[in-house]
């Protein structure tokens, strides 16, 4: 279906008083502009004559023509409203200020205001066949703008759900991303706690050796100290007992030497005694004792058996010293 764009054009009428001839002659001029096709120049004479002190109610209406073939189609719609909208005029102009306006919002693809302004032009012009036709496209075109307007308002509700979807789902697999970055800085967090509780662990093991380690060390450097402390102590007791040893033995070498001078000279003695009793004595004993002296030894053999005596005894001395474990003088029961 193909619409009507017939645009009514308003013609002056010829019987005008003079008052008015100046602004029916800018609407002239400017209808004769519009017919030419220099729909610009038009436009120019159609304001002009607007601006007069009583404006002629084909001026809207005519300026509207053409800025509608200047596709201002904005501006148009205003002026064929503002000559709707006017008392002054009859009917059948109100129609076609109606069926015009219909028409630019048909081209601005207002199509429920169309279908109204075409209905306005048939209420006042019921047999009009051109606003007829008209308001039948402009319905066929409401409806196929609603339809596209629902398939345009399904398929942006599919679009919203698919973007809503597609944020759940971008947003889950974020959440799940996150949580996965949290799972693994957790896991690497708590390797970390393992490692260095593992790191402590052995830096105290290590420790605790270390501490053992010179424990024992000191312990044996203690027992070591106490082993060379009680050795020098036993040195020290032996060297004691070698020197108190020393000295007994002295005392008993001295005592022995003084022990032998004694016997000496008590022998000595003896003899001399001897000597002297036997020329006191009468000869029969004389001769007798020469008999017995015969039989004894000599002061010499006396001394060296009375020395034999003495080594004996020291010996003897030293054999018990030895089992009684005492470096004392034995005292002689002889």
């Amino acid at each position: 279906m193909k619409v009507c764009t017939l645009i009514f054009l308003l013609a002056c009428c010829l019987c005008i008083p003079l008052f008015a001839q100046s602004e029916r002659q800018l609407v002239r001029e400017g209808n004769a502009l519009y017919l030419e096709g220099e729909f610009d120049k038009a436009e120019d004479n159609y304001r002009q004559s607007l601006e007069t002190d009583e404006p002629l109610p084909e001026s809207d209406f005519n300026l509207g023509n053409a800025l509608y073939k200047q596709e201002k189609y904005d501006e148009a719609a205003n002026f064929y409203r503002s000559m709707a909208s006017r008392q002054d005029i009859d009917a059948a102009t109100a129609s076609k200020a109606w069926y015009n306006l219909g028409n630019v919002l048909l081209q601005t693809e207002k199509y429920r205001e169309s279908v109204e302004a075409f209905r306005q032009a048939l209420r006042r012009v019921p047999g009009d066949r051109d606003a007829k036709y008209n308001l039948s496209y402009a319905l066929k075109k409401l409806r196929e703008q609603e339809q596209n307007q629902d398939q345009q308002n399904q398929d942006q509700q599919n679009q919203d759900q698919q973007n809503q979807d597609q944020q759940n789902q971008d947003q889950q697999n974020q959440d799940q991303q996150n949580q996965d970055q949290q799972n693994q800085d957790q896991q690497n967090q708590d390797q970390q706690n393992q490692d260095q509780q593992n790191q402590d662990q052995q830096n105290q093991d290590q420790q605790n050796q270390d501490q053992q380690n010179q424990d024992q060390q000191n312990q044996d450097q203690q027992n070591q100290d106490q082993q060379n402390q009680d050795q020098q102590n036993q040195d020290q007791q032996n060297q004691g007992q070698q020197n108190q040893d020393q000295q007994s033995q002295d005392q008993q070498q001295a005592e022995q030497k003084d022990q032998q001078q004694a016997d000496e000279q008590q022998a000595g003695q003896q003899a001399e005694d001897q000597s002297k009793a036997q020329d006191e004595t009468d000869p029969t004993e004389n001769q007798a004792r020469a008999g017995q002296q015969a039989i004894t030894i000599s002061k010499q053999d006396a001394l060296r058996l009375l020395q034999a005596l003495l080594n004996d005894e020291q010996a003897l001395q030293q054999q018990m010293r030895k089992r009684l474990g005492t470096g004392g003088k034995v005292e002689k029961d002889w």
